[in-house]
């Protein structure tokens, strides 16, 4: 009896119903060698094609990746913000140093007509910090930049913390500091505002947050 093809395997692993089926389970009744490896074979295959919904990465991941691959691209139009203001640097009044430090510190950027508002403190009794900004468009004070996305990023490029702005350019983050951060700021204007952020450290012992080594936020 000649032997059934490959077409007829196929079929009869998939459970679809075809004509030679019952002369293909008589045949392999007979423990033909040769038939019985083709079986073995094509029901592997088709084991592997049932599981091959279960190889797809998790959603999660699929996101992460697909935000490191979009921060590579948008390097090409970011614009660099430049610091024109810390709080920090500015000696507090004669007769207060020796009190309690301010708990906050506030940086503002520049860029291509941006500016960056940005403030930082940290909750009570936590170790994370929270930052509260504010994009302005110096040339346009009246245009709107809701909805621009904010990312907080770690050094290997990958997402902290993200929000939006609402209607007057505002918005808030909380994290957990840690060093070489990256603050992006998209859709003002057409612009990508990058804005580094490097050992970055709630003080625990002041209330309040520090710089940690010489250099500070950026």
């Amino acid at each position: 009896m000649p032997h059934f093809s490959e077409e007829v395997f196929a079929d009869f692993v998939r459970g679809i119903d075809v004509p030679a089926h019952q002369e293909l389970q008589s045949h392999l009744a007979s423990q033909c060698p040769q038939c019985g490896g083709g079986l073995l074979v094509w029901s592997q295959l088709h084991a592997i094609g049932a599981r091959e919904s279960t190889y797809r990465p998790p959603s999660d991941s699929v996101r992460l990746a697909k935000l490191e691959f979009e921060a590579t691209r948008l390097q090409e139009n970011e614009t660099l913000g430049k610091v024109v203001f810390d709080s920090f640097s500015q000696p507090s009044l004669v007769g207060v140093r020796s009190g309690a430090p301010a708990a906050a510190r506030q940086m503002v950027f520049e860029a291509d007509g941006m500016m960056v508002d940005l403030r930082f403190d940290r909750p009570p009794r936590s170790t994370s910090v929270l930052l509260i900004g504010q994009v302005l468009n110096e040339k346009a004070p009246r245009v709107s930049l809701a909805n621009a996305a904010v990312m907080l990023w770690t050094e290997k490029g990958l997402v902290l913390a993200q929000t939006t702005t609402n209607t007057l350019g505002e918005f808030h983050l909380e994290f957990e500091p840690q060093t070489r951060l990256r603050l992006s700021i998209e859709g003002v204007a057409g612009k990508v505002i990058r804005i580094p952020l490097v050992n970055l450290s709630a003080d625990r012992a002041k209330d309040g947050i520090t710089e940690g080594i010489r250099g500070g936020y950026c």
